[in-house]
């Protein structure tokens, strides 16, 4: 689940966007707290990233954070709102290995690189074993040792806001 880091923002403007049913094309629920994307090129709809997501010029546009839990059901279209990836707001997240993320040296050595979102666990988590990778959406920028959260900002060129 992705949060504000609380020092940098205390509120962050919403859009609300379209979820499709829930049985259309595997599409899974969305909850609050998950990045979410534009499902296809033109689609008005939004899906949760999935793992090694966001790669700027090769997946679909990043829409944000959803702030709510859509209301699409098994039959039924929905929405959900989104926080907008604004410059200058920094997430916080869990890291993939929380012993590669528990000292300031590790996270100050992590700091910078651009790394990707990891899907395979029962929760999102943000991936520095990635390494730096020129295109990828997500800019490491600090992080807490006691809590293996990392802090990071979501490249503009990575949001349909650059489209």
């Amino acid at each position: 689940m992705v949060s504000v880091h609380k020092k940098t923002c205390s509120s962050i403007p919403t859009v609300q966007w379209q979820v499709q049913d829930l049985t259309s094309s595997s599409v899974e629920a969305i909850s609050a707290g998950d990045l979410v994307k534009i499902a296809a090129a033109g689609s008005p709809y939004v899906i949760p990233l999935v793992d090694g997501d966001l790669t700027i010029g090769t997946d679909t546009a990043l829409v944000g954070v959803a702030a709510s839990d859509s209301t699409a059901t098994a039959t039924a279209d929905g929405v959900v709102d989104i926080y907008l990836p604004l410059p200058g707001i920094v997430w916080k997240m869990p890291v993939t290995t929380a012993t590669n993320f528990d000292t300031e040296a590790e996270i100050l050595a992590l700091q910078g690189d651009r790394v990707t979102i990891d899907a395979t666990g029962t929760t999102y988590t943000l991936d520095e074993n990635d390494g730096d990778g020129a295109n990828n959406a997500f800019y490491i920028v600090g992080g807490n040792p006691e809590t293996g959260e990392a802090y990071f900002t979501i490249r503009s060129g990575a949001t349909y806001l650059s489209i």
